[in-house]
């Protein structure tokens, strides 16, 4: 059996700019060095509102996802929104679990979660029920960058 000595490199930030302008060039980018944040609006359907949204990225750390208008809030039964971070940022995905990783394109991954975790959004505040799956941060995650 042969040893790889090659590992997969991680997508740089201009490799990340560039996906992000081809895919999405409703975002707006601010980027200097191994920083990006992009500014824009996504539309869960045509049926929801749409969203003013910042994505940050350092080259190689976790993208914080951040809902800047309207602000997430909780149902008059149910405060708790489902499925956050503190400071009300949505849970996209489990960090460290290899559901999200450097060598995959922001783009494709997080804008696309995004734009669903906002549908289900929608959903559980019409009907009260959280139907996007997955698993809730605890309090031990809730530091987290994602």
């Amino acid at each position: 059996m042969a040893t790889s000595y090659f590992r997969p490199q991680r997508l740089s930030v201009a490799q990340q700019v560039a996906r992000m302008r081809a895919l999405h060039p409703q975002f707006h980018v601010s980027w200097r060095g191994p920083k990006a944040c992009w500014s824009g609006t996504v539309r869960p359907s045509a049926l929801t509102r749409r969203y003013r949204v910042e994505l940050r990225y350092e080259d190689g750390g976790d993208p914080r996802v951040d809902v800047i208008d309207p602000k997430l809030v909780g149902r008059s039964d149910n405060p708790r929104i489902p499925h956050v971070y503190e400071g009300n940022r949505p849970c996209l995905y489990r960090p460290n679990t290899g559901h999200w990783d450097p060598l995959q394109f922001i783009a494709e991954t997080i804008v696309p979660w995004l734009v669903l975790w906002l549908f289900y959004y929608e959903v559980w505040h019409a009907i009260g029920e959280w139907l996007g799956g997955g698993e809730h941060p605890s309090v031990g995650h809730a530091k987290s960058r994602a």
